[in-house]
């Protein structure tokens, strides 16, 4: 009987333990979602070559998650994480590239 008992009793403290890390990691998603932001530069790239040398590099810069770039109206759209990296030194970023990196205004504003 008491084996039993400390079964049940170690399996109830090990749920408790599952439930109060998943409740962590939960927790730790929803922060990094809160930090995430999205900025559009407007570039001075003009070419294909361009296109391919910011692809190449810019997804190396810490905090990038995601970004386009679009040579036909010569932007860059990153999403990042401002927690790791900001708007300025995106822009440096891309200027180390050789490109000029103005941030494109958002028109609903």
């Amino acid at each position: 009987m008491k084996k039993f008992l400390s079964i049940i009793l170690v399996a109830l403290m090990a749920t408790v333990s599952f439930e109060a890390m998943a409740q962590d990691k939960q927790q730790s998603r929803q922060k990094a979602k809160a930090s995430i932001e999205e900025v559009t530069f407007v570039t001075t790239i003009d070419c294909k070559n361009c296109v391919k040398k910011v692809e190449a590099n810019l997804p190396y810069e810490k905090g990038i998650k995601d970004m386009k770039v679009t040579l036909s109206d010569k932007t860059v759209w990153i999403k990042y994480d401002a927690s790791k990296t900001d708007k300025k030194k995106l822009a440096g970023a891309i200027n180390k590239l050789g490109y000029e990196a103005v941030e494109k205004e958002d028109p609903a504003q």
